[in-house]
């Protein structure tokens, strides 16, 4: 029992991580879940299934997260595998619910949830949450179920996954047990389900007639080691240098300026009021590219001491600064240390000095009544929410700033870029996806790519985006899926906690 236990988690974390990239094959997202509902059913035979179920669901999150997320190893082994162990605990509770539930009726609708549930989880807890491995971003580049983002959004997409894989389970257990008639309706019934769900689906919005023209400028952050002084002055203005250096590649266009210029995230990693040697190189930039539009991801001064804002700035002539959107969703122990006076002083979190003030609202630039544009900072990227509050705010196209060159050649860029993916699903939007070294893109509605830059190469990615004014399904409800999903499994979970009690007392009562 112990050996196919083992077995059944090893294949349940090994189908999640090839779902993802690297290895980023999407057929495994359909039935990864599959070897861990039988790893649920077969703890839920013994006397004690939530703990079995938990214990056996953690060696399963522990395959899957400790090599997907293995490029945090480059800020020390600590902060990966507690990661990796954090995020295994949450697959840990779907096997223990699902466990807990045995053989009872509904059994695939209760996977269902409960997966859907605990992602939505680990989505918002602890500190803001961290949905990467999430199931639907498997489905990243198309496929029948993307669109379902449309409608529900990404957590959508892993229910329809989720319920895939559960009515293939709930079918092949009942056809090894000889089970016929009635016992194939209830997977036969999902199966139908999904698929009219699928055939529900509309396209995504029709786009105005208007363009926005768009350059996104890869200037290439050097792959410095993980914690490098980067409030160093000389870096900083070399990492300047470099974008006006490819910024001014544009000046020899044939087909003329741009309308907007992004830099992405830390290209200015100073804030250029005090700075007047990085203002002067903002004014070169400004030159080459004549009445574009600069939005560039810039470090500005907080208003306490030791305090910074990530912002996207649209800088005006002489580099002023006539519009900010600041970032809403820092980085936990990347741009500020929780409790620091607890965490502060640990060897790893002192080249983390300053604390990121996070911004308070929505706000998409409008560029001059030609285009509102909604900025995205890197991280945001990962919270479906955020950057539907963007659209809700008037954003007719989305770009996505962002600096993963802390992470140097690893899979990170890669699996970060699946959440653009996602994003540009979801809201109807063609997004732009700028990362100072690497990757670039352009994002379709639809989730497919064009003009994708390598990593730390020198590079402009410049296209026309269509705007687009109508709002998805998903962009008017909002995420409903993970929370009734979640309230779904802990109505589970009490039943279940209840029925135990009423068997308890009876067993008492019996006995006396």
């Amino acid at each position: 029992m112990t050996v196919r236990r083992l077995v059944l988690a090893v294949a349940g974390g090994a189908l999640l991580f090839a779902s993802h990239p690297p290895l980023d094959q999407p057929w495994a997202g359909y039935i990864a879940l599959i070897p861990l509902l039988l790893l649920a059913r077969s703890c839920g035979v013994g006397g004690q299934p939530v703990r079995s179920g938990f214990g056996w669901g953690l060696v399963a999150g522990l395959v899957f997260f400790l090599p997907l997320v293995v490029w945090l190893n480059r800020f020390g082994a600590a902060a990966w595998l507690l990661l990796a162990l954090l995020q295994s605990v949450f697959v840990g509770g779907f096997v223990a619910v699902v466990a807990a539930w045995r053989e009872r009726t509904w059994r695939p609708l209760v996977a269902v949830a409960a997966w859907v549930g605990f992602e939505w989880l680990r989505s918002n807890v602890p500190l803001g949450g961290f949905p990467w491995g999430v199931l639907a971003y498997t489905q990243h580049g198309g496929g029948p179920v993307l669109p379902v983002a449309r409608v529900a959004g990404a957590l959508g997409v892993s229910a329809v996954l989720a319920a895939v894989a559960a009515c293939l389970e709930a079918l092949a257990v009942h056809l090894r047990r000889g089970e016929r008639g009635r016992a194939l309706l209830g997977p036969l019934g999902g199966a139908v389900g999904v698929v009219g769900v699928l055939l529900l689906v509309p396209p995504p919005p029709a786009p105005t007639s208007e363009v926005v023209d768009v350059a996104a400028v890869q200037g290439n952050d050097v792959d410095l080691p993980a914690f490098a002084d980067r409030t160093d002055s000389d870096r900083i203005a070399d990492i300047a240098d470099r974008m006006v250096a490819v910024t001014s590649r544009l000046a020899d266009d044939p087909s003329g300026a741009p309308q907007v210029v992004v830099w992405p995230e830390n290209s200015l990693d100073v804030d250029p009021r005090g700075a007047p040697r990085i203002a002067a190189k903002i004014e070169q930039a400004q030159a080459f590219v004549g009445d574009a539009v600069l939005l560039a991801g810039t470090l500005l001064d907080g208003s306490q001491l030791r305090t910074f804002r990530n912002t996207i700035v649209r800088f005006g002539p002489g580099a002023e600064i006539v519009d900010v959107y600041d970032k809403r969703i820092l980085v936990p122990f990347g741009e500020y240390v929780p409790w620091r006076s607890v965490f502060g002083g640990l060897p790893p979190l002192r080249a983390i000095p300053n604390d990121g003030v996070p911004g308070d609202r929505a706000h998409a630039f409008d560029i001059d009544g030609v285009a509102t544009v909604g900025p995205v900072t890197c991280y945001e990227s990962l919270f479906p929410g955020l950057v539907r509050d963007q659209v809700t705010a008037g954003a007719q196209v989305l770009v996505v700033s962002t600096n993963n060159a802390s992470f140097g050649r690893s899979p990170a860029s890669r699996q970060h870029l699946t959440f653009s993916q996602l994003r540009a699903v979801e809201t109807g939007r063609w997004v732009m996806h700028a990362g100072i070294s690497g990757i670039s893109t352009v994002v379709d509605p639809r989730g497919g790519l064009s003009q994708r830059t390598e990593l730390f190469e020198q590079a402009i990615v410049r296209a026309d985006l269509p705007l687009v004014d109508a709002p998805t399904l998903y962009v008017r409800t909002g995420d409903v899926v993970g929370p009734v999903a979640a309230a779904a499994t802990l109505a589970f979970v009490v039943g279940l906690a209840v029925a135990g009690l009423r068997s308890r007392r009876g067993s008492a009562r019996a006995a006396s």
